[in-house]
């Protein structure tokens, strides 16, 4: 399996970190149900409350660009609406780590 993760660093706006959580699990609902998500994360920082982290696994980038594509716009939006910054966001490989 070519394991591919989708790694967001979000920041919410001052207040809303509870609100982008909302946004975020909604979010988490749709892809779950895509074919092709291994499983998806939300992580706040215990420091900073505004500080998120989204983990998204994915069988293969083929699932992912394909998967992406079938998302619904307007959860993007809902989410933006409480960012205080862009986010972050990086695209992971497994290298030589877990393979037999």
């Amino acid at each position: 399996m070519d394991l591919l993760i989708k790694h967001y660093v979000l920041r919410a706006k001052e207040g809303a970190a509870e609100a982008l959580l909302a946004e975020l699990g909604r979010l988490s609902e749709l892809l779950s149900a895509l074919d092709g998500v291994v499983g998806v994360d939300i992580w706040q920082d215990e420091a900073d409350a505004n500080r998120c982290i989204f983990i998204e696994r994915w069988q293969s980038a083929a699932h992912y660009a394909e998967g992406s594509q079938r998302i619904d716009k307007a959860a993007f939006k809902a989410l933006i609406a409480h960012l205080g910054a862009p986010p972050e966001v990086s695209t992971l490989n497994a290298r030589g780590v877990g393979e037999g």
